[in-house]
């Protein structure tokens, strides 16, 4: 029976996980890195710095299952979006890894936006309803500025991509991924040839674009001694991590949303067509004829580590948070915006900032702490408007990420809601729905859908309190209301 062995691959991290036939997590290692900023605004990595930490990883985990190594393996993927490496010829990189985070493109952006291509346009064939200075095809741009030599790069493989060359010797990207970089006509699913024009490059200089999940080829014999697996081990494309996430959740058909609470607040809507809106990122599922809505928020669950660590650094979230349960919803008045670096969905204000508003005498740090977290789900809430007005019936939302361990915060979110809220069994839904894909892409299932339902599971769903659902509607007006006064 094959073994999944799959990369997730993060901006701070390289998630290694092992999957058995059952899609069940058999072992999980977690490599750290992290990028430099040469400048302000700056995020570099050196390429290699991926390639060891996938090594490290794939080590650790197959170590620790010594049984799986004479199984067949199949290699998945699920990887953070835009990161990109130039490669020459012989494979050399020819400039660090430019990070997605990295904002040196900025004014480039800018002068898209101002005289080359209106937020409808770009928005129309991209699927971004505004032009973020993060996609590669800006930073493709600097190069052509800055550092030529490195513009004339033979290839641009973004991370997913560029682990693939390292395995198979191959050039190839899946329609995700594609998309994420800013490059990808989402209407003729084929690279975009004025934004090439634009930027100076030929799509010669880009991967071939095939499916999530296909089999690209198989390992190489001096990199499958360097990983310690079967030389020939089948490789196949992966996704944005956002959507193997959506996938590790069984979030593979319309009614169903994942959600991420992290640094940032993430949803991921499964639909049945593409959706025109101006208010989220859409775009096409890895699963066949499936479609996404990305409404995302900038900041989110760090505004109450910012808080913690404000308070006491060295507290343990558990700690942090005793009492907050007692506090009564709506906090006695208190009211949190929690937009510390402007906001995303629905309105893409980058001037818009945190706020609390109401505080009184009588407030406690845990009146503050529950108002961090109701703003949170007030943010999911106004995520998730834009894609309910489309005539989405949404059944459940799934939730993924740090916040999904904290019992009081899913409750929140379901009361919030009025939907049952569901933590699954697999806390590592990204690595999950990596496997996902290479087990559809192998036969293992006839779809991504069907592997990606029968791999799903619970591990506890919390019901929406019926009594507490018209407090929890004042706490959102109370939260809409403050934003509208301080920002239009």
């Amino acid at each position: 029976m094959p073994v999944y062995l799959t990369f997730d691959i993060g901006t701070t991290a390289l998630k290694t996980a092992l999957i058995d036939s059952a899609g069940r997590l058999l072992a999980v290692h977690i490599e750290e890195y992290a990028f430099h900023t040469p400048q302000a605004d700056w995020a570099e990595m050196e390429p290699e710095a991926y390639w060891r930490a996938a090594v490290t990883g794939a080590r650790a985990v197959l170590g620790r299952v010594q049984s799986v190594r004479s199984e067949q393996i199949v290699i998945g993927f699920s990887s953070q979006g835009q990161t990109f490496v130039p490669i020459d010829r012989k494979g050399k990189y020819l400039y660090n890894a430019i990070v997605w985070t990295d904002a040196r493109a900025q004014s480039i952006a800018d002068e898209w936006e101002a005289g080359r291509f209106s937020r409808d346009d770009f928005r129309r064939i991209t699927g971004y309803p505004w032009l973020p200075a993060g996609l590669t095809v800006f930073k493709i741009a600097w190069l052509a500025r800055e550092v030529p030599d490195a513009h004339r790069a033979w290839k641009f493989l973004c991370l997913p991509d560029y682990l693939i060359y390292r395995l198979t010797g191959e050039i190839v990207t899946d329609h995700v991924t594609a998309q994420f970089s800013g490059i990808f006509d989402l209407q003729s699913r084929a690279w975009e040839s004025q934004f090439l024009e634009a930027i100076g490059i030929t799509s010669d200089q880009l991967p071939s674009v095939v499916p999530s999940g296909t089999i690209v080829g198989a390992v190489l014999p001096e990199p499958a001694a360097e990983l310690g697996i079967p030389t020939y081990s089948k490789v196949c494309t992966g996704t944005n991590d956002q959507i193997a996430g959506a996938l590790g959740a069984g979030n593979a058909k319309p009614g169903i949303v994942t959600e991420t609470t992290g640094t940032a607040l993430a949803v991921v809507a499964t639909t049945p067509k593409l959706l025109e809106d101006t208010r989220m990122v859409v775009g096409r599922h890895a699963a066949k004829d499936r479609f996404f809505a990305m409404p995302f928020t900038i900041t989110s669950a760090i505004v109450l580590k910012w808080f913690r660590d404000l308070c006491d650094e060295n507290s343990s979230y558990d700690s942090f948070l005793e009492g907050v349960e007692n506090i009564a919803p709506g906090c006695d008045g208190l009211t949190v915006l929690p937009h510390f670096a402007g906001t995303a969905s629905p309105t893409f204000n980058p001037n818009a900032r945190g706020v609390f508003a109401g505080l009184a005498l009588g407030h406690t740090r845990a009146h503050i702490a529950r108002a961090v977290m109701e703003s949170c789900c007030c943010s999911l809430q106004e995520c998730l408007e834009p894609v309910i007005e489309h005539g989405l019936n949404i059944r459940s939302v799934r939730s993924l990420g740090g916040a999904a361990r904290s019992d009081l915060w899913l409750q929140m979110k379901a009361d919030m809601l009025g939907i049952d809220v569901e933590r699954p069994e697999c806390s590592d839904a990204a690595s999950l729905g990596a496997a996902v894909l290479a087990a559809a892409g192998t036969g293992a299932f006839g779809s991504v859908e069907e592997a990606s339902e029968a791999w799903y599971r619970p591990a506890r769903v919390f019901e929406p309190n019926p009594r507490l659902y018209a407090c929890y509607r004042d706490i959102y007006e109370r939260y809409l209301e403050l934003y509208r006064r301080l920002y239009g």
